[in-house]
């Protein structure tokens, strides 16, 4: 990523983190688009060259997608050729590079967005909507690799598996920190990579064909 699209992807970020800073303090319905420019301190003009809305602000992103350059790699059977290997490659793809404190931040980030979500449930549709377009976006790359039809049942399948990998090693994560008192451990990015493994390792023995 260049400097011009991790300042972009910053930006992004703060504006994110203010919107539900905001909502957790002052309920989501009490905070105002000029709120959330004055809490970042950007123009509402740049507020509105990410989000349409403040619902979209505070709700986020869901999970990071994987770039152009990742989708390639992976719809050309790669990079080992191993479905499920290369899935798990793929999904981690934005991940990749990041450094153990920015990892932190999002896995943080996402901590204190369910909590908004648990706080008020009424948002909860519309976290589940963005995980469904990661999830359309990942069956199509995995139908693009196949040969076969986006609406097909096996892409759909991989996909959901997959995203359902990702729940639950964030699920677990969180399980882990909560038991230990230390939501931002400096172990966070490295235990999430290994539950992310462990979880596709389960899959791998659980569908691994019959000897």
């Amino acid at each position: 990523m260049g400097l011009r699209e991790r300042k972009k992807a910053a930006t992004r970020r703060t504006l994110q983190r203010a919107a539900v800073r905001l909502a957790m303090e002052r309920g989501s319905e009490s905070v105002t688009v000029d709120d959330i420019v004055a809490a970042a301190d950007v123009s509402k003009r740049t507020f509105f060259n990410y989000f349409s809305s403040k619902d979209e602000a505070i709700v986020g992103d869901g999970p990071p997608r994987p770039d152009d350059e990742a989708r390639e790699i992976f719809v050309a059977q790669g990079p080992t050729g191993d479905l499920l290997e290369d899935l798990k490659v793929f999904l981690l793809a934005p991940l990749a590079g990041t450094d153990s404190d920015d990892l932190r931040q999002r896995l943080a980030d996402i901590r204190e967005r369910k909590r908004l979500v648990q706080q008020e449930p009424q948002l909860t549709p519309r976290l589940m909507a963005a995980f469904a377009d990661m999830e359309r976006y990942v069956g199509e790359s995995v139908a693009e690799r196949l040969g076969e039809d986006p609406d097909d049942i096996r892409p759909q399948i991989v996909a959901s598996l997959g995203i359902t990998a990702m729940r639950f090693s964030m699920r677990r994560l969180q399980t882990h920190s909560a038991a230990s008192g230390s939501a931002d451990s400096q172990d966070d990015a490295a235990e999430f990579r290994a539950l992310f493994d462990q979880a596709f390792d389960a899959l791998r023995r659980t569908f691994r064909p019959a000897s």
